[in-house]
């Protein structure tokens, strides 16, 4: 957070610098704005993942509303004050203003001291970490599902605040006071929206409320198609500033409680990175349409797609989360070894031997497919559960880490329903004794020397 803190202040005084001297282009423009983008991809993912460091799961859902809603807030009274700025002191000044504005979350960033989860391990390094995060939202469906919603209603309702500056110049034929009026009457939306939405929560469901907020969203493009005055269009921007606020904290709820602590940085970091995908790909959509075509087209065609997006909600459900607690269990000790093993050891391959009775089968394997879920996403691979031919009653689950340490981190990251799924496999198990549980390291046989010990059997003492 402070790294893309101090990149946003940086690239904002270098175009202030250049706008001093007179140096400015679209393009300068265009080229710090992607500086400040990139940071923002920085510091939002980490600063919205420190929200379940500062507060409990039961109220996950209401901070990262009301996140939201100051967010949107001062978005949106920001252009309102901005356009005062520009129309009596120039841009010079704006950029002067929004230049030392960062000094204001560097400071609360520096004094803030989260408490953070130490660990044994050592870090992941940086193409492991992503590896696993894209591999965990790949495995998880209800993740790629906020994805694809979330993408969908970036793309669509972004037409409302990229085609803004157009319709305040071309439709209204007004100024920056104008269109800072109606960004206010954005932001007016947004907090009536975020103070309502702990109550429309208890009422609808997520999905729901998604779907409610794409409609609003909706109702206000097709509005501004018509051509309203300033007063009814501030209303129209209102209705789409509450469906916006909404609509962005439902999905960012969604993947927060989604998420495991230990990967929810990653997975939220993705999500941005699909949201905002499809922010600046829809900027672009509309702003081609307004230019080939004509504003009135561009916004009628975005409320159209914006109910295409809520009519998603059918096909592309978002489950409602249950309040799980998904911090890792922290109760793992790992078992003592006969051989010496490097934390750089491996492939380790894990080996578990169920007796299971013909009446539990099916209840097996139905656990059994959660199981590779579950061992899946905080990290095994090559998972598979073999039937023995000869004596059907006998299950082998298997799995592989690729070192040593990623089997430890596996089994740090497991989670109490983790637990609770591996102790209803095992009151299946008819055996008698506990299932038999084997280590192993793998090993090609060109490799084998005698002077190599890891080439024998890993097993618990």
């Amino acid at each position: 957070m402070l790294a893309a803190q101090w990149l946003m202040m940086i690239a904002s005084a270098l175009l202030t610098g250049l706008t001093a001297l007179g140096i400015i282009h679209p393009w300068l423009i265009l080229g710090f704005s992607f500086l400040i983008g990139c940071g923002s991809a920085l510091n939002n993912p980490a600063w919205q993942a420190s929200v379940g460091d500062i507060v409990s799961r039961r109220n996950l859902p209401s901070a990262v509303t009301l996140i939201s809603v100051g967010f949107n807030t001062v978005r949106s009274v920001g252009p309102a004050l901005g356009g005062i700025v520009v129309a009596s002191f120039g841009p010079l000044i704006a950029f002067v203003l929004n230049t030392v504005s960062y000094l204001v979350p560097l400071w609360v960033i520096s004094c803030r001291g989260w408490k953070i989860r130490s660990s044994s391990l050592p870090r992941e390094s940086m193409l492991t970490a992503v590896y696993d995060g894209i591999r965990f939202t790949a495995i998880s469906s209800d993740i790629k599902t906020v994805l694809a919603r979330g993408c969908l209603f970036g793309l669509t309702s972004t037409s409302i605040l990229s085609l803004l500056p157009l319709f305040v110049r071309d439709q209204l034929g007004a100024g920056p006071l104008a269109y800072g009026t109606l960004m206010a009457g954005f932001g007016t939306g947004a907090f009536i929206g975020g103070i309502s939405n702990g109550v429309l929560r208890r009422l609808i469901s997520q999905n729901g409320l998604i779907q409610l907020a794409c409609i609003a969203c909706a109702v206000c493009t097709s509005s501004l198609a018509m051509s309203p005055p300033l007063a009814f269009a501030a209303v129209a921007l209102a209705l789409g500033g509450s469906g916006w606020v909404v609509a962005w904290s439902g999905l960012n709820v969604s993947v927060q409680l989604a998420s495991p602590r230990w990967i929810v940085g990653r997975t939220i970091s993705i999500y941005h990175a699909f949201t905002f995908g499809g922010i600046a790909a829809g900027s672009w959509l509309w702003g081609s349409i307004a230019q080939h075509y004509s504003l009135t087209w561009s916004l009628g065609i975005a409320g159209s797609a914006l109910l295409l997006a809520a009519a998603a909600g059918y096909i592309l459900p978002i489950k409602q989360q249950r309040m799980t607690n998904l911090d890792p269990l922290d109760q793992f000790e790992a078992p003592a070894l006969a051989l010496d093993l490097k934390p750089r050891s491996g492939p380790i391959v894990v080996k578990v031997e169920y007796i299971i009775a013909d009446e539990n089968v099916n209840t097996f394997l139905k656990l059994m497919s959660e199981r590779r879920r579950v061992q899946s996403r905080a990290g095994a691979r090559h998972w598979t559960l073999l039937r023995n031919i000869q004596r059907p009653s006998q299950w082998t689950e298997t799995y592989r880490t690729p070192t040593w340490t990623d089997y430890l981190r596996q089994n740090h990251r497991l989670t109490a329903a983790d637990k609770d799924l591996e102790e209803r496999i095992r009151a299946l198990h008819a055996g008698g004794v506990p299932p038999r549980f084997e280590l192993l390291i793998e090993r090609s046989a060109g490799a084998a020397h005698k002077s190599d010990p890891s080439t024998s059997t890993l097993s618990p003492h």
